[in-house]
């Protein structure tokens, strides 16, 4: 269908990588099926059992079994104390609660560098259990692939009996169907989201666990965002509902960046055509993504904010007033008594807080999620880069931001149809597009039209661009740069 080309041993790999993605999207459908929330944290949870792993084997030489199930029972409890934690948000706006999952997933980041998780020896490799290895063609597949291929359909296979044998899986089933008539029929709607947070968990643990040999402890991240972005995808097209086809779809994934890889050479092209994909999907699933998401919006947390417009008094309008004109005084006078490397950092103090601004708009007033900010902030950069020597400071800033403001209306483009939480995957899809395919090239071609275009830095080595002048006054120094 693709018009690729590959060998058995690459569809063979791509099937391993994509069981990985298949059960990390199950857990992020589970997750949003019964608390209709898009986790960030779901990766980072297995990462801490995977460095438990390590620690238990290599520090206190445990049998691998008994560790595995010590680090799976770890990440589920971890998994069902982070669901304990963000319960206090039941009542708050859902793009709320995903993006306190953004913040979960750097406090998890840090809980592994404890001692009683962390392993002295950070570099030691992820275990595996056994050393049996097999060949396709001139490939030798690892005793890690072969634990993946093993490991991998039992879990899934486990799990889908559980949904559709246990009562766990029969409570969770009527709470993601409608939560006020699964309570009104004596389902504990509390207890059964913190048990399918706790599973989500321990799957989170199995897809890190499979993906980290090969790597060491030492690395911060064992899933990285590409994998997690791959696993939404997966999640997106099972219409963040359906199990089976999630996890099937996670495998699929899985071949298509391994023939991606085979048969495109450079790697802007291969992420252009996964972010193409990405976008695609979600078009052709709105249909299903709306009647499946939208309609069950009231299952267990708010979706929007309810607003409220309080009458605001005369003394809190002076006091902001005041406020406002004092913060701006402050920001004249501090360039005078700042040396030259505190001007340069509240330089960029002021250009993130611009950026915050750009986010309280769309976050705060919009209720829209954007992971891939800064993938925009990178397209204004490169018009200046591109365009800095013809143009005027101030038509290249009313250009850069023309232009910028086309590339997020496309980027947002299923946002117009999609429920805001949808956006947060197609920008961070944006943001990794943007980081590893267009600024680490200078120029590429454009599959499909053997067209080179020049959008990337002139040299990916450096990223130093230099400054502007304004209307012929020198903003070189840190001084008259902090001011403009």
């Amino acid at each position: 269908m693709l018009a690729f080309a590959a060998p058995n041993f690459v569809l063979l790999q791509g099937l391993i990588i994509g069981l990985g993605y298949g059960l990390l999207a199950v857990g992020l459908v589970l997750i949003y099926r019964t608390n209709r929330v898009l986790n960030f944290a779901q990766g980072q949870v297995g990462v801490i059992a995977a460095v438990f792993l390590v620690k238990l084997t290599a520090d206190f030489k445990f049998e691998y079994w008994f560790a595995l199930a010590l680090s799976i029972a770890l990440a589920a409890v971890v998994g069902g104390l982070s669901e304990l934690v963000l319960r206090r948000l039941f009542s708050r706006p859902r793009v709320l609660v995903m993006v306190a999952t953004i913040g979960l997933s750097q406090v998890l980041l840090a809980l592994t560098a404890l001692p009683f998780i962390r392993p002295k020896n950070l570099y030691k490799p992820v275990p595996v259990p056994f050393d049996i290895s097999f060949t396709l063609g001139t490939t030798i597949f690892t005793p890690a692939e072969v634990l993946t291929l093993i490991v991998a359909p039992i879990v899934a296979l486990a799990l889908a009996f559980a949904v559709r044998s246990t009562s766990w899986g029969l409570t969770m089933r009527a709470m993601s169907e409608n939560a006020d008539s699964a309570r009104l029929s004596g389902v504990w709607i509390r207890r059964t989201s913190t048990l399918t947070w706790t599973v989500a968990g321990a799957l989170s643990a199995f897809a890190a666990i499979l993906n980290a040999p090969g790597q060491t402890s030492a690395l911060t991240q064992v899933l990285s965002p590409d994998l997690l972005l791959f696993a939404l995808t997966a999640a997106l097209v099972g219409a963040m509902i359906n199990l089976t086809v999630a996890f099937v779809a996670g495998i699929g994934v899985g071949v298509l960046y391994e023939l991606l890889q085979w048969n495109i050479s450079s790697t802007a092209n291969q992420q252009l055509v996964l972010f193409v994909v990405l976008l695609v999907v979600l078009l052709i699933r709105v249909r299903a993504l709306r009647k499946d998401s939208r309609s069950g919006e009231r299952s267990t947390w708010q979706f929007g904010a309810t607003t409220a417009r309080a009458a605001v008094d005369a003394l809190r309008h002076r006091v902001s007033v005041s406020g406002t004109w004092l913060a701006v005084a402050g920001a004249v006078a501090l360039p005078l008594v700042l040396n030259v490397g505190n001007n340069y950092l509240f330089s960029q103090v002021c250009i993130y807080a611009v950026i915050a601004l750009s986010l309280t708009v769309l976050t705060g007033w919009a209720g829209q999620v954007s992971l891939g900010q800064f993938g925009l902030v990178a397209v204004g950069a490169l018009v200046a880069v591109h365009l800095g020597g013809s143009f005027p400071l101030p038509l290249l800033l009313v250009v850069a931001g023309a232009v910028t403001a086309l590339v997020a209306i496309i980027v947002g483009l299923p946002a117009l149809r999609l429920p805001g939480l949808f956006l947060a995957v197609t920008t961070l899809a944006f943001a990794i597009f943007m980081q590893e395919a267009v600024l680490a090239t200078p120029c590429w071609s454009v599959p499909g039209i053997n067209k080179t275009v020049c959008t990337g830095l002139p040299s990916p080595s450096s990223t130093l661009i230099g400054r502007p002048t304004l209307l012929g006054l020198s903003l070189q120094s840190q001084r008259s740069f902090a001011w403009f």
